[in-house]
């Protein structure tokens, strides 16, 4: 019986997978502007807290898809195709987009006019 070999092909799945948290970070950029825009401009203090731990999560999330980007080579040669390191980057991730999600939906419907909110942040 031979044995596997430990080597794996890594093809452009570590970049694919750096520029992929690059562009997640964009769009949680862009949902924590309207967010801040919306708590401030109609005095909201959920949405603007919501707002500002987004983007502190949006620069984590920046700051990963930078240091993955750079790792793309070492992760390349290694035999683990994820890390630990990277699971709890990504619970982490899904828990406080998750969480500014709830706190979206919990402030529209305290104030019960969902349309108007959502037609409020968007103009």
């Amino acid at each position: 019986m031979t044995e596997p070999n430990t080597t794996r092909d890594p093809g452009l799945q570590p970049e694919r997978t750096a520029l992929a948290w690059s562009r997640t970070a964009f769009v949680a950029l862009l949902l924590s502007a309207l967010l801040l825009r919306g708590g401030i401009v109609h005095h909201e203090p959920m949405l603007a807290w919501a707002g500002v731990i987004l983007l502190i999560a949006t620069g984590a999330m920046y700051g990963w898809a930078g240091w993955r980007l750079r790792m793309t080579t070492s992760a390349m040669t290694s035999a683990a195709p994820v890390t630990v390191t990277a699971t709890w980057v990504m619970r982490a991730t899904t828990l406080i987009i998750a969480l500014v999600g709830l706190t979206l939906a919990a402030s529209v419907l305290y104030h019960g006019r969902l349309i108007e909110h959502i037609s409020a942040l968007v103009h």
